[in-house]
């Protein structure tokens, strides 16, 4: 199969060709595997242009920069780090087997999976589609990526690219609507990893089980931020407002409210106030403000303060500033208090509505976060290491952050990976490596070897 013919090649062409090639090459060699990551880097440079206007015209605004700090930097930054480790990682494991054993040997050694499904999502639909590839393709596998249709401009120029770059029988990308990740869904993987949301990773997880298919899932939640007492303070609350803000809030490991002391609520909003007027006099009409996604999903994260406000809890513009349907750009937006049946509460915010909760004792709001479900990433403000500490093992988490907001979930050298709702399996170092690895091992029986004289019947009385 040719890469012009990729795109007209049905899912089922594409995943036999991968086949065949897993078959004819189950073990590639370290040099195949740093060919393909290299060129998985060519990639993103060659085509970056396209991918900037893609993914501007998908949101509808964004920062330039920000295409390449979210969308491509990690990924290029993930190749680097896996080309200086996987060498390493390849390496065969030899295991002392004991005495009774004679001179028989064994090994554990890791070896790809073979073929593999990721479904990406659309708010980070360069990113989250091509980590997941330098894990497979440096583990030895082969994938077939399908993009959400809802970044249709950036899903269209990832199809361009990976067929411009790649043989399909390595790296492929189908495009379709639900009817299409549905038989995706279904196709017996090797292996499959989805990114989305728990409703729709459920139904993923029923489509593969049928097949026995092994899942990753990487889902989301609502993703808790707590000011110890000490964590109150105008650094920290600003770089809590600069993370939650990074994309308009469209990124799963986003801190999604805020629990702050009561006695230390209305300071904690005026240094939030503060710190974001300084920064933006005015935020929705911006060149920093990436839009929402689509009409749906601005209609849901404007009915969250809409919501609040007819339920007469306190909501507070950071700007005075009012959503902008034109650009589908929501100014930052605190809901001070509200009570948990809001929808803003209830579901992940995905957006830049913030949710500020008053508690007690820092026992009292790490118990009311491990009473719901885990999320994928929990963060502590606060100065006290024994606390840091404390909180880290206590609360369950995908992740956690110590004063950063998400960083955990960004750095190549460390796994990422959810935790009961939020997710299971994990990729990014040596970690995802290995989950998109088989561990086999390999016993080699020598004639010295005591337990086979011992099982050669007849057995001794």
């Amino acid at each position: 199969m040719t890469n012009q013919s990729v795109q007209s090649a049905s899912l089922q062409e594409l995943f036999d060709g991968q086949k065949q090639r897993v078959l004819a090459d189950p073990l590639p060699t370290i040099e195949v595997r740093m060919s393909r990551l290299a060129d998985l880097g060519r990639l993103l440079t060659d085509h970056l242009d396209a991918i900037r206007e893609a993914i501007t015209a998908d949101f509808g605004s964004i920062h330039p920069s920000m295409v390449e700090i979210l969308d491509t930097w990690p990924v290029l930054g993930r190749i680097a780090y896996f080309e200086q480790n996987v060498v390493e990682w390849m390496k065969p494991r030899s295991v002392d087997l004991g005495g009774e054993h004679g001179s028989s040997t064994a090994e554990v050694m890791q070896v790809p999976k073979g073929v593999n499904g990721i479904i990406g999502p659309w708010n980070f639909p360069i990113e989250s589609n091509l980590v997941m590839a330098v894990d497979i393709l440096a583990a030895g596998n082969t994938a077939i990526i399908k993009p959400s249709e809802l970044a249709e401009a950036t899903s269209q120029v990832l199809a361009d690219a990976v067929a411009d770059v790649f043989d399909p029988t390595v790296l492929a990308v189908v495009q379709g609507g639900a009817e299409v990740a549905a038989d995706f869904a279904a196709m017996p993987w090797d292996h499959l990893t989805f990114t989305g949301s728990g409703r729709v990773g459920s139904l993923v997880m029923q489509a593969a089980a049928k097949n026995l298919v092994p899942v990753t899932l990487e889902l989301g939640g609502k993703n808790p931020a707590v000011f110890a007492a000490d964590g109150v303070t105008e650094e920290l609350v600003g770089r809590f407002l600069s993370f939650r803000t990074l994309k308009a809030g469209q990124i799963c490991t986003s801190p999604d409210y805020a629990m702050v002391p009561n006695d230390q609520l209305d300071s904690w909003v005026e240094m939030a106030t503060d710190f974001w007027r300084k920064a933006y006099p005015s935020y929705v009409g911006s060149p920093d403000v990436t839009g929402i996604i689509n009409d749906a999903h601005f209609d849901r994260v404007v009915g969250y303060i809409s919501e609040a406000d007819a339920a007469g809890v306190k909501t507070v513009s950071l700007n005075g500033d009012k959503p902008d349907a034109a650009t589908r750009r929501v100014p930052l937006t605190l809901v001070i208090n509200p009570p948990d049946h809001l929808g803003c509460m209830r579901e992940e915010a995905f957006g830049p509505v913030v949710s500020v909760v008053g508690y007690n004792t820092i026992d009292d709001a790490m118990a009311r976060i491990n009473a719901g479900p885990s999320p994928l990433g929990a963060y502590l403000a606060t100065k006290s290491a024994a606390l840091g500490d404390r909180f880290a093992v206590t609360v369950r988490s995908g992740g956690t952050g110590i004063n950063t907001f998400g960083l955990q979930g960004g750095h190549p050298a460390l796994p990422f990976g959810g935790f009961g709702a939020s997710g299971h399996g994990c990729h990014g170092a040596k970690e995802g490596f290995l989950n998109y690895s088989h561990t086999k091992s390999v016993f080699r029986g020598a004639d010295d070897s005591f337990v086979h004289k011992a099982i050669v019947p007849p057995y001794a009385s």
